[in-house]
């Protein structure tokens, strides 16, 4: 049985990865719409998966059979 306060973390870490998805989309189309360089958005894509990746293992650390 999960205890409360991790799933209150779990779903903390989850509605950040959501926030993170959302902001994948809206940054590079607003502001790095001026950065003409292929790094402006790659490496805001590039940052942001590598957040959600950790953030997937945290979550996923506590996961028992």
């Amino acid at each position: 049985m999960e205890k409360p306060m991790e799933n209150r973390r779990a779903r903390w870490l989850l509605t950040l990865v959501l926030v993170l998805i959302l902001a994948s989309f809206a940054v590079p189309y607003t502001l790095l719409s001026d950065v003409d360089a292929w790094y402006g958005s790659m490496l805001f894509w590039i940052l942001s998966t590598a957040v959600v990746i950790a953030i997937n293992a945290i979550v996923s650390s506590t996961w028992e059979d």
